[in-house]
């Protein structure tokens, strides 16, 4: 992928293949005081939320994995999580369990793993294999996330004026 480092265009890639999916809210590299996960990618809409995290590297996988939001039922951010990789770094075997998986190839998203249908189900009404890939979101660190979301854009607001 020319121009810029491949983590930040896999996270440009992340963010947009969220929004085509119907996530209006994305915010790209957030850290929040308070929260441990700093998501390389997280989007928002009325029913759910969903947390890309990109890895250029095997090595930075295998490491992601070790993160204590990763063990299996652990709450965090994102009903739904899923990586985004260039081909052979991450293979659907090496996923987590109810994790989704991306590939990056020429520029483009590639779905490997992720939820069936149009959209996705809201907590607790399951429709199809939706309810495989939900996870326990916490709902303090997402509260957290949406107010750092929503102070940088009133700060950004303040110095358009």
């Amino acid at each position: 992928m020319p121009g810029g480092s491949l983590h930040s265009q896999l996270v440009s890639l992340g963010a947009r293949w969220l929004r085509t999916n119907g996530f209006s809210v994305v915010a790209e590299e957030i850290t929040v005081v308070g929260c441990r996960e700093q998501p390389d990618v997280i989007g928002f809409r009325s029913t759910a939320s969903a947390l890309i995290e990109a890895k250029a590297t095997r090595g930075d996988f295998l490491a992601d994995r070790c993160k204590p939001e990763r063990v299996d039922g652990a709450p965090g951010l994102g009903l739904y999580r899923f990586y985004i990789a260039p081909p052979g770094v991450i293979e659907a075997c090496d996923l987590p369990p109810r994790w989704g998986l991306l590939h990056a190839v020429q520029g483009k998203v590639v779905d490997v793993v992720r939820p069936q249908g149009n959209l996705w189900s809201p907590p607790g009404e399951g429709i199809g294999d939706w309810p495989a890939f939900q996870h326990a979101a916490c709902p303090e660190r997402e509260r957290a996330v949406l107010f750092s979301i929503a102070r940088r854009l009133s700060m950004a607001q303040k110095g358009a004026a």
